[in-house]
């Protein structure tokens, strides 16, 4: 069988590269190259390329025993297909995978698993202009770079983008000019064509290989959302097209602008209640009232609290340098005070209201520390609503 294998090596070599050469070392270790040289830790050694490896320690096929001094690479197998110069007729692989027709579900053209103590990722890619980087975690799959996907993408567990503070700059408050324009967003429904539509139309390639060409089998399925031509012209900020010219939409980035204006509609809707309050409760010969005094003196107490007392959403939120409560007090309340909490329950600070009406608390950003907050509307003596508010550096 050693022989066998041992002819096979040298056939091998031959059909490669008619000026290889084959050695075989006292260990048992094989390397075809133009001028091989075999290692103690490398089984088989296959080195037909111009590109230097003196950088390099297991640069191997296959690679069996301890891997060299860990100030180096190690590779257990390190595949490389580099043309010269830019080709457009050939195909190049760095390492090609095929499987099939094992037990269903267990078939994987490439396989990588992550082990031992420290961080890493068990299959790690790089674009163009990209390196290795060091992945700071535990990954199955670590990509630096852009990853194109055709077709459905599923999670089974959540998405997660990243939203530091750390990472961004220029960070400004949206205005309500741009609220106002998710209203000229158009949403349809919509089917993807077919990938044999697609060719017929030349927009995607025609495949000239005997590979079969398998159909999403959700391309019949209803969508909904929006055209990439038309929010280019409301929110260009969204879009963005790729190398063969396609669009494609920030759908995420759609969100914060969705919450913007539900905040900013809110707010709207909170001011015309605090009118139409102060409307229906005016009148013109109701005295001064002062908070924590009972004019009338009675010797019973309202114990109810006021119905028509009301907390609103602090503006802008979150904020940065200072913020506004607003609340409505009635005329027969006795005492009303606001209260700010931390998020474990904390009392930090107390205004009290000694007026009716329409009231607006200002909160200032040196009050506080960044962060997120509770703030309560108490009337005499009872909770009415509690809510939260923002504050960033």
């Amino acid at each position: 069988m050693k022989k066998i294998i041992f002819l096979l090596i040298i056939c091998f070599a031959f059909y490669i590269n008619v000026n290889a050469q084959i050695k075989v070392d006292s260990t048992g270790s094989v390397a075809i190259a133009n001028t091989p040289t075999a290692y103690d830790n490398i089984k088989l050694k296959v080195d037909l390329s111009t590109y230097s490896h003196n950088s390099l320690c297991n640069y191997a096929l296959a690679v069996i025993n301890t891997p060299c001094d860990a100030s180096r690479y190690n590779f257990g197998i390190y595949g490389s297909s580099y043309l010269s110069s830019s080709q457009s007729y050939s195909q190049n692989y760095g390492i090609y995978g095929v499987a099939g027709n094992a037990t269903n579900g267990y078939n994987y053209g490439v396989y990588g698993r992550l082990i031992g103590t420290n961080n890493g990722a068990g299959v790690f890619g790089a674009m163009y202009g990209r390196s290795v980087t060091n992945t700071g975690s535990n990954y199955a799959g670590y990509f630096n770079g852009c990853v194109g996907i055709t077709d459905d993408l599923y999670v089974d567990g959540t998405i997660y983008e990243i939203s530091d503070q750390k990472l961004k700059k220029n960070i400004s408050s949206l205005t309500n000019n741009t609220f106002s324009k998710i209203s000229q967003l158009n949403a349809v429904s919509f089917n993807f064509k077919t990938r044999a539509e697609l060719k017929a139309e030349g927009i995607i390639p025609a495949d000239t290989s005997s590979t079969i060409d398998v159909e999403n089998e959700n391309i019949n399925r209803t969508h909904f959302g929006f055209i990439a031509q038309d929010v280019m012209q409301v929110f260009p900020e969204l879009v963005i097209q790729r190398g063969d010219s396609i669009l494609s939409v920030d759908y995420i980035g759609l969100i914060p602008l969705i919450i913007g204006t539900l905040n900013d509609q809110n707010t709207r809707i909170n001011d015309l209640e605090l009118q139409l309050a102060a409307c229906c409760n005016s009148s013109n010969d109701k005295p001064d009232l002062k908070m924590g005094i009972n004019e009338n003196n009675n010797s019973s107490e309202n114990t109810e609290t006021p119905k028509t007392a009301r907390l609103y959403q602090n503006t802008p939120n979150p904020f940065t340098t200072k913020t506004q409560i607003k609340c409505y007090i009635p005329d027969n309340v006795k005492t009303a005070q606001l209260n700010i909490y931390n998020m474990q329950g904390t009392q930090l600070k107390k205004h009290l209201i000694n007026s009716i009406g329409v009231i607006n608390v200002e909160i200032s950003a040196y009050e506080l520390t960044a962060g997120m907050y509770l703030y309560a509307l108490i009337v005499d003596g009872k909770e009415i609503d509690v809510k939260r508010m923002i504050l960033t550096d």
